[in-house]
């Protein structure tokens, strides 16, 4: 079983802009997708988060919701994500609950990276761009799921409700 300090050490470096892509992928599995959402966070010690983004996986995108709670952040932000997905076997893997590590620092306009990984071993490692006023070095817990509708996805880029 892996430790949770091990985790979070990993976390941290893997969020960090110095790490190099061959070593992510090292650490992490092999890259077998990408993501692309538009998340809020809004927080006064424990927060909620919530957004809407597309997977792409084999060719196929998939949208889907995520919402989730974290702790240790305080203000509100919203911005857009992008990230690669690591250790994906098969589709239905991806949904489910994902433990993360991240941090961010926006006042105005601001950066933050997360690295999350769920009960499958799926993982992702996301880059954002964020706006508004937070501040967080946080643990959370967030949702996937996909969104179960016929009618064709559309950017998240371009939806920000």
């Amino acid at each position: 079983m892996r430790s949770a300090y091990w985790r979070s050490v990993v976390a941290v470096a893997l969020c960090s802009t110095s790490v190099a892509p061959a070593m992510a992928e090292q650490v992490l599995g092999p890259v077998s997708g990408e993501v692309k959402f538009i998340s809020h966070s809004a927080n006064l010690g424990v927060g909620y988060t919530w957004g809407r983004g597309v997977l792409t996986y084999a060719g196929k995108q998939y949208p889907f919701e995520v919402s989730g709670a974290s702790a240790a952040a305080i203000g509100f932000s919203s911005g857009d994500s992008v990230g690669k997905v690591y250790n994906l076997q098969r589709i239905e893997d991806f949904e489910g609950t994902y433990w993360a590590l991240s941090g961010e620092a926006t006042i105005g306009k601001g950066l933050s990276g997360s690295l999350m990984e769920n009960n499958e071993g799926v993982r992702i490692r996301l880059d954002e761009n964020r706006s508004g006023g937070r501040l967080a070095a946080s643990p959370s817990r967030l949702s996937i799921r996909f969104i179960k509708s016929k009618a064709k996805a559309v950017s998240p880029v371009a939806d920000h409700s």
